[in-house]
C-alpha cells in the first residue's frame, strides 16, 4: 500500500470535493515556479492510479517549459477513493 503524505492527501480531498482545475495562485514568475511542484504531484498521482485523465497546459518561458494549468477530468479512481477512505479511517 502506498504511504500518502499530506500534499497528496490534500489534493485527493480537493479532487473529491470537486476541485478539478489547478493553476498558479498568481500570474507571476514565482507563482508559476511554485506551481510546478503541485503539477508534478498531480501527474504522479495519475501515474500511480489515484486519479484519472489529467490534462496539462504548458507555457514556454526563456526556452524552458512550465505547467500553467492542470485539469483532472475524470476525478478519483477506485484506488484513489479507497486511499482517501483508508486515511480518513486512520485519523478518526
Amino acid at each position: 500500500m502506498l504511504v500518502m503524505k499530506s500534499p497528496f492527501l490534500d489534493l485527493l480531498r480537493s479532487i473529491d470535493a470537486g476541485i478539478t482545475i489547478y493553476e498558479p495562485a498568481r500570474r507571476t514568475a514565482q507563482a508559476l515556479t511554485e506551481f510546478q511542484d503541485m503539477a508534478a504531484r498531480l501527474l504522479e498521482m495519475e501515474q500511480v492510479g489515484l486519479i484519472s485523465q489529467v490534462h496539462t497546459e504548458v507555457q514556454q518561458i526563456a526556452g524552458a517549459e512550465y505547467y500553467n494549468l492542470v485539469m483532472v477530468t475524470r476525478g478519483l479512481t477506485t484506488e484513489g477513493r479507497r486511499m482517501l477512505a483508508a486515511t480518513s479511517e486512520q485519523t478518526s
